[in-house]
């Protein structure tokens, strides 16, 4: 069963040619003021009112800052600070974020089709026992968990099972996007848990989950992702053979060796006007 499509894919700046709408947004250097909003959709969509994410905190250090990409909705802000006082409790190393969201969302110039509404982050598998310098954040690699896709290396540990499982233990999570290998792991060894159906395989992220967040109260035009994910459908069956079969690498390869441009997302008009 062909998965469905969650509307981004983090691939090399490189392969494409940039629409001129893209550098306008890259320019914006402070949020849209007034209270948290989050307006249109994780991949179609800005935020206003964000809120900085500290680059250090307790449990928590904030990865590649020189992108600016530390600015979340106040839930986001929230569910970090949280989860990284969960791990610290339960003895684990400094959790790793890299990107959140620009100053007000929107499209980036590279990396990113979703990040745009402060919902989404980048959770690094790799943790470390010490806080990384200025120059350290820039210059760390986000350490390969996953061989192609589709095999777990043996660098994978106890703590990168426990991060996953303390991030995905959170009643806001929408769903939570890692590499087919990982999300493996965890139909096999947490087959039970409550929160294994808001695990999703999905193309890259062999260094990293995607965590999203649901649309939040305050944000009445925040576009909800659809269809909801059924809590009893695993995602440990066909959605997840499919990762594994000849149709799935056949279409990762369309997809690596296929440049193109990248389309700008049509965003709400109220976005439009953030910018202005």
């Amino acid at each position: 069963m062909r998965p469905l499509i969650y509307f981004f894919l983090i691939l090399p700046f490189s392969v494409f040619a940039l629409d001129g709408r893209f550098e306008k947004w890259a320019k914006v250097q402070d949020p849209y003021p007034g209270p948290a909003r989050v307006i249109g959709f994780y991949s179609a969509g800005c935020l206003a009112g964000a809120e900085k994410q500290p680059l250090d905190g307790p449990g928590i250090s904030l990865m590649r800052t020189s992108r600016r990409r530390f600015f979340a909705h106040p839930e986001m802000k929230n569910y970090l600070q949280k989860l990284a006082h969960n791990l610290r409790h339960q003895g684990l190393p400094l959790l790793l974020v890299g990107d959140i969201s620009p100053p007000r969302g929107g499209p980036m110039v590279s990396g990113h089709n979703s990040h745009q509404g402060g919902l989404d982050a980048d959770l690094w598998l790799r943790m470390s026992s010490r806080r990384p310098t200025n120059a350290q954040k820039e210059s760390w690699a986000a350490t390969k968990f996953v061989q192609d896709r589709k095999t777990l290396l043996s660098n994978w540990s106890a703590t990168q099972a426990r991060m996953v499982t303390a991030a995905a233990d959170f009643d806001n999570i929408n769903r939570i996007f890692m590499a087919p290998a990982i999300k493996k792991y965890f139909c096999d060894h947490y087959p039970k848990a409550p929160w294994q159906y808001k695990l999703r395989a999905w193309w890259g992220h062999e260094e990293h989950i995607h965590v999203r967040l649901q649309c939040p109260a305050d944000s009445p035009q925040c576009v909800a992702q659809t269809p909801a994910l059924d809590p009893a459908n695993s995602g440990c069956g066909e959605d997840l053979e499919w990762w594994y079969s000849k149709e799935a690498d056949d279409e990762w390869q369309k997809i690596i060796s296929t440049p193109g441009e990248r389309e700008f997302p049509a965003l709400p008009p109220e976005c439009e006007l953030m910018i202005e």
